[in-house]
């Protein structure tokens, strides 16, 4: 076998080896992709008529780092299940998602440190929405307002089990105390999101 020849064979062999391995981390990464946005057999209402719009003023948009059954605290058949996590800085206004009355407000926690700073706001159908992880005093309302959608709630930050600055978000029946029972909601003034919001995506929040 003469050299030229021995080389042309080496090249040949070289780019199939390369093609059998494209291939196969094509094949690898279409499995690792989500099959389905949001909780399988959650049921979802229609996201247009929603009772709820983004939680920070229309006009801003924040990216989302963990939604409903993706992983960690979040992961399907935890308390968390439905919860949002919004990637914020601390300091950054939260406004209200639905109308309701106030019935609970911590916000002694410095951030870095606990206890969790939360405003629980109470739905007319005994729903609750939960906004937590706000900065030390950063909350903008007290136990018994009532508030109106858009309103200011309080202020992002990183108190009690947050790793970063975020706002953790969820909605749950019948009781507001960990460990609750999270159900389905999703927003009415950004992007389609009928299953709610997708895990690494930025949402704008519109007018509504």
């Amino acid at each position: 076998m003469n050299k030229s020849y021995f080389i042309l064979l080496l090249l040949v062999l070289t780019a199939c080896l390369r093609s059998s391995d494209r291939n196969g981390d094509d094949s690898i990464d279409d499995t690792q992709q989500p099959t389905e946005v949001g909780c399988p057999g959650g049921s979802y209402p229609d996201w247009d008529t929603s009772y709820y719009v983004l939680p920070y003023p229309v006009g801003k948009a924040y990216p989302v780092n963990l939604s409903h059954c993706t992983s960690s605290y979040h992961a399907q058949g935890q308390p968390d299940q439905y919860a949002i996590d919004f990637d914020m800085p601390i300091g950054t206004r939260i406004t209200v998602a639905r109308d309701g009355s106030v019935v609970h407000v911590e916000e002694t926690g410095h951030d870095g440190g606990f206890p969790n700073n939360l405003v629980v706001i109470k739905h007319f159908d005994n729903t609750y929405a939960l906004y937590m992880h706000l900065t030390f005093e950063g909350a903008a309302v007290a136990v018994g307002d009532e508030v109106l959608q858009g309103d200011t709630l309080g202020f992002s930050g990183s108190t009690g089990l947050a790793g970063y600055p975020h706002l953790h978000f969820i909605v749950t029946q019948g009781d507001w105390q960990y460990p609750y029972t999270g159900v389905p909601y999703n927003f009415k003034n950004t992007d389609p999101n009928p299953r709610s919001l997708e895990m690494g995506k930025t949402y704008p929040a519109y007018p509504y």
